[in-house]
């Protein structure tokens, strides 16, 4: 990696408008997601390289300076701007000074990583009802559950039987494509 080559993170975070725009959180919000990151992230890349093949051995993870994200703030931030920004690699490799194979192996990599930093901060979406009554049954301060509902309509296939159909009607004439 060339010196100068910039970092994203550090010239995002001069003005939290933009990082906010291009990483979909606050500066506040990183930094407390940061050390589940790396917790995450050392784990993972202790047991799995970043395109996720498993490792003959455990091993702890030494990130070099020469790498291509040098640093964990520098990875957060790329993964959070691709998820966000959904761009092709090949802009998102040109926006972070990489290659787009380098994007492709930490795109995939980090999203995993991620996932289980999100996860371990008790972050993620519950999919189903048992999920979140899951969730809401660890939580022990009342407060604490502020729930953010993210409702999407979906499509119930119409059944056979009359007096089924008429359960599942919605009261809309047809769909809208």
């Amino acid at each position: 990696m060339c010196d100068i080559c910039a970092m994203k993170y550090i010239d995002w975070q001069k003005s939290p408008q933009r990082f906010k725009a291009m990483t979909g959180m606050d500066i506040e919000t990183f930094l407390v997601l940061l050390p589940f990151f790396e917790e995450a992230h050392n784990a993972y890349l202790s047991e799995y390289n970043m395109n996720g093949k498993r490792r003959k051995g455990l091993r702890s993870y030494v990130m070099y300076s020469n790498a291509p994200l040098p640093n964990l703030a520098e990875r957060l931030a790329f993964i959070l701007s691709y998820n966000k920004l959904n761009p092709i690699q090949e802009a998102h490799a040109d926006l972070f000074s990489i290659t787009q194979h380098q994007c492709h192996e930490f795109a995939h990599g980090l999203n995993e990583i991620l996932r289980r930093a999100l996860e371990a901060a008790r972050c993620m979406p519950a999919s189903t009802n048992a999920e979140l009554q899951e969730v809401l049954a660890k939580v022990e301060n009342p407060a604490e559950k502020t729930l953010l509902h993210d409702g999407t309509e979906r499509e119930i296939p119409r059944p056979a039987d009359y007096e089924a159909q008429r359960e599942n009607y919605s009261g809309k004439k047809r769909s809208i494509p």
